[in-house]
């Protein structure tokens, strides 16, 4: 793949979310690990383990960016989405409880959250089966099947239990719907089922109730339930307008649990301030800006909605993170994309971008094959007919060669010559060289007559 196909502004943004996310990371967890024998006094401890992450989604983003997309369809479709399906019921299996929560498969040092890769393995998923259904979305039975990959999906996550992901799965669902030209009224009436299981969900576990009722009154309870939104608040309130500068954060002092994951963005406002939030927002506006206008751009279907379902993802993700840090959503648990602590989040992330310059250069590639200018008519070979030679000196059709090569073994073996073909006489190249020189001569006369 060349490096001219890049869409350079889509490497830049990955860049910049990337580079700040590693110094919010360190920022933000620096007094957290360097007080704690938990983490060996390592003020680096977290910023190591993210920048190996890191390291290795830049290899998967050039990867995934190089590899025929199309041709891996099969692959990437129902048998990554089963896949995906079966590590779900895994983690339910074998999983660590981590703060009442059975999210991570170990790996050693190391914990993969699967759900993360659920989300790639959805948008895979959507994207073959509405485009090989692309002209029947509107008949609401002819989706069945991808209703029963994404239910099962969203089944296995919230059990972990991980309401905010299964939001993330079901934005992306209705959103891909909405790109493959699926009905509004169908979308409509998916959405209220929706809503009504949310509140089932939310109604079945009483944790997600503290959740709601801390969202409704944030200051009800600031030294219980509503401890971490209002130390949130705190911290972006504090940043100002350009902030207490980087590492010079108070909340970061044990005050805001999750500092480094959930509620990262608090930490960012308050050492950056408003001018740094904005700029975090500017740059996931112009990515979100950038992966639509890729998507927009694409001719194949199935492409179109790759790129257009791991932008929304990321930009849904980014959205949802920044409203439960600052008091406009429940608490949900996302990360924020490429900023919050977490190797699965950051590598996935990454491979989102790939995915999207792979489409680009798709799209680059055909638009420099429809630039190229039109390449003059070639001369065909010697033995051409008239109609569709451009040589003036054309040989006889054919001498019999070429019927004797395509006659094979049958020919050599029978000794036989098949019959030449009559050959008009005027079509011998003695008299196509006579009409040259006869006509040359006569461009020499006229001129001569005319300069007299």
């Amino acid at each position: 793949m060349r490096l001219r196909q890049a869409d350079p502004w889509l490497i830049t943004i990955t860049a910049c979310l990337t580079l700040l996310g590693l110094l919010m990371v360190f920022s933000s967890s620096t007094v957290m690990t360097a007080s704690s024998g938990d983490f060996r006094y390592d003020p680096f401890f977290f910023l190591k383990r993210q920048g190996m992450a890191a390291g290795i989604g830049v290899v998967a983003l050039f990867f995934v960016r190089k590899l025929d997309l199309t041709r891996l369809r099969a692959l990437s479709s129902v048998p990554f989405a089963i896949a995906t399906i079966g590590l779900l019921a895994l983690v339910m299996l074998i999983g660590p409880e981590i703060n009442g929560a059975r999210r991570w498969i170990p790996m050693g040092p190391f914990q993969f959250q699967v759900a993360e890769m659920a989300k790639l393995a959805l948008i895979f998923y959507l994207a073959d089966c509405l485009d090989r259904r692309r002209e029947k979305v509107a008949q609401w039975w002819r989706i069945i099947p991808a209703l029963g990959i994404f239910g099962i999906m969203l089944l296995l996550v919230e059990q972990e239990p991980d309401l905010g992901t299964a939001l993330v799965l079901a934005g992306v669902f209705m959103a891909m719907l909405f790109v493959a030209g699926a009905k509004l009224e169908h979308l409509g009436a998916m959405a209220a089922a929706g809503v009504m299981a949310v509140v089932t969900m939310i109604i079945a576990k009483p944790f997600r109730m503290k959740r709601l009722a801390t969202f409704v009154d944030p200051m009800g309870d600031v030294q219980g339930a509503g401890y971490q939104l209002y130390n949130s608040l705190l911290a972006l309130a504090s940043g100002g307008l350009v902030g207490q500068g980087i590492g010079n954060s108070h909340q970061k002092y044990n005050y805001l649990p999750e500092m480094h994951t959930d509620f990262i963005f608090a930490i960012l406002g308050e050492e950056l301030g408003f001018m740094g939030t904005s700029a975090l927002c500017t740059l996931y506006v112009a990515l979100l800006y950038k992966g639509f206008k890729v998507a927009v751009q694409c001719r194949r279907p199935y492409l179109r909605l790759l790129a257009a379902g791991v932008t929304f993802q990321i930009a849904l993700q980014a959205l949802m993170n920044m409203a439960v840090a600052s008091g406009c959503l429940p608490s949900t648990g996302v990360p924020l994309p490429f900023i919050s602590y977490g190797g699965s989040s950051i590598l996935f992330s990454l491979v989102n971008v790939g995915v999207l310059l792979n489409v680009a250069d798709f799209n680059a590639r055909n638009v420099e094959g429809e630039g190229r200018p039109k390449r003059r008519e070639r001369r065909t070979r010697l033995g051409s007919t008239l109609v569709s030679s451009s040589d003036e000196r054309v040989a006889p059709i054919s001498n019999g060669t070429w019927e004797q090569r395509a006659a094979g073994q049958r020919l050599r073996r029978t000794e036989a010559r098949l019959p030449r073909p009559v050959i008009e006489p005027t079509l011998s190249e003695r008299s196509f060289v006579t009409a040259r020189e006869t006509r040359r001569k006569r461009n020499k006369r006229e001129k001569a007559e005319a300069i007299l």
